[in-house]
């Protein structure tokens, strides 16, 4: 299956650059070592192999955020067919980039799904 996003290799990597280089509140920040214990706790609990899908993609996030409320909200709301990583392509790359007017209906109503739900996201974790 051809991938959804042409320019998402290259891309990827530079949005996860700039994302870390952001500082977070001391209250907010979790270590590498503890988001990869709560990764195994988290796979060890999943009971469906939705679950055990879901542990990376929530993961990925912690990893570039650190924020656990932001992230559960990002996990619970992502449409389907997303990843984390085309999340952040999505936010950081205009239609024309991600070749919008080549996806599918399916893909892009989950395409436009996501810039509100980030707004969502940031209103409910207190961080605007």
């Amino acid at each position: 299956m051809k991938h959804p996003f042409p320019l998402f290799t290259k891309h990827v990597a530079a949005g996860l650059a700039l994302a870390s280089v952001l500082v977070l509140p001391a209250w907010a920040q979790q270590t590498l070592p503890q988001i990869e214990q709560l990764e195994a706790s988290q796979k060890a609990a999943a009971k469906t192999l939705a679950e055990r899908m879901a542990v990376p993609s929530k993961l990925q996030c912690l990893k570039v955020f650190g924020q656990q409320s932001f992230c559960d909200c990002v996990q619970s709301g992502l449409p389907a067919p997303l990843t984390f990583a085309e999340y952040q392509v999505i936010l950081t790359k205009s239609k024309s980039e991600n070749q919008y007017g080549k996806m599918s209906k399916e893909l892009q109503s989950a395409y436009d799904q996501v810039a509100p739900l980030r707004e969502k996201c940031v209103a409910q974790s207190g961080h605007k």
